[in-house]
This record gives structure tokens, sequence and C-alpha cells, in this order.
């Protein structure tokens, strides 16, 4: 049996849970000097740490994870997560990557977004979705806002990268922004 996993389905993409055939794709990316370069990635990972990273990931209910898939080719694109969940605060942080880079400026992470945001408050009744993003990553900046989520405040030299610090937007959209950008 062929069964195909789609938790949450889009237009272009699919979300699902990670598979072990995943790994490989995330190995590539965290290894790729490209993608490398727009999520601050700066030491080598081994296949065997991406899959301990991964099931480390996995293994919490504070984490939740999905592989973002293109619904033309079901080919794995990327990842995306809430990753330390406050079901108390019903606050999570927002991550993603597209970790293949021949699926950049197709849409998809701006979907996969849309679609996190989604589930995060008619599903998991979060308040308040936030996430980091450098300042210098405009691409990233106006997709979160086409998303809705609204710029906070500057986390000033929050990371060194090529001989100097670097700016990060702490971003977030609350759960009456949302609902109120859907009327």
């Amino acid at each position: 049996m062929n069964l195909k996993v789609k938790f949450i389905e889009g237009e272009k993409i699919y979300l699902r849970p990670v598979e072990e055939n995943d790994l490989q794709l995330f190995y590539f990316g965290k290894n790729n000097p490209q993608v490398r370069e727009t999520l601050f990635l700066f030491f080598p990972m081994t296949y065997e740490q991406v899959k301990a990273e991964i099931s480390a990931q996995t293994s919490t209910k504070e984490n939740l994870l999905f592989t973002i898939v293109d619904k033309e080719t079901d080919e794995p694109a990327g990842l995306t997560s809430f990753v330390r969940i406050d079901y108390v605060s019903r606050m999570a942080t927002f991550f993603l990557a597209i970790w293949n880079p021949e699926h950049w400026s197709k849409g998809f992470g701006t979907e996969a977004t849309k679609l996190m945001v989604e589930y995060g408050f008619d599903i998991l009744n979060l308040n308040r979705i936030q996430l980091h993003v450098a300042v210098e990553n405009k691409n990233a900046i106006r997709a979160y806002e086409k998303c809705g989520f609204k710029i906070e405040g500057t986390l000033r030299e929050a990371m060194y990268h090529h001989n100097r610090y670097c700016d990060f937007h702490l971003m977030a959209i609350l759960r009456s922004e949302f609902y109120q950008m859907k009327l």
C-alpha cells in the first residue's frame, strides 16, 4: 500500500511528519554553503548527528516538526516547526528552513508559514507565535509580514557572522491579530 500522508495541505505544498528518508535532505541543507549562510549554521554535521538531532526534537511534545513537501513532485523541500511550545502560556517559536535552494523563491516558505500559523491558532489553541530573523534577510521579513507577523523589537548584535555581529528582529503574531486578518 502506497498512501501519502498529508497532515496539512496547501496549494503548492503539504506538511507531513518527518520521515527517515527526509534526513538526507536535512543533512544536505545543514552542510550546503548557500543554506548555511541564511541560517547562520557554522559547523559541519554528519548524517548521524542530523539523525540524532531530529530524533531528539521529535521525542518531546514541546516541539512539532513537519517536512515541507512540493505537491507537484512529492519531493521534500524543507522543514518547519514549532519549538519550545508552552502549553500553559499558549506560545511557540516558529522555525522554517527550505533545505534545497532549488525550492527557493517558489512561495513554499510563505505558504508553509501560513499553514503553520493557522494550525497553531485553530488547532493547537496558541495565543502567540514568535520567531527570530536576521535584519538583513529582507525576503524572509516580507514573507513573515505577509502572514501577519509584526516586528516587536531588535535583538542587537545577537549573532556573530562573517567577522561582525548581526542584529535580529523578534517578530510575532497574536491570535487576535490572526483572526482580525481573516475577516
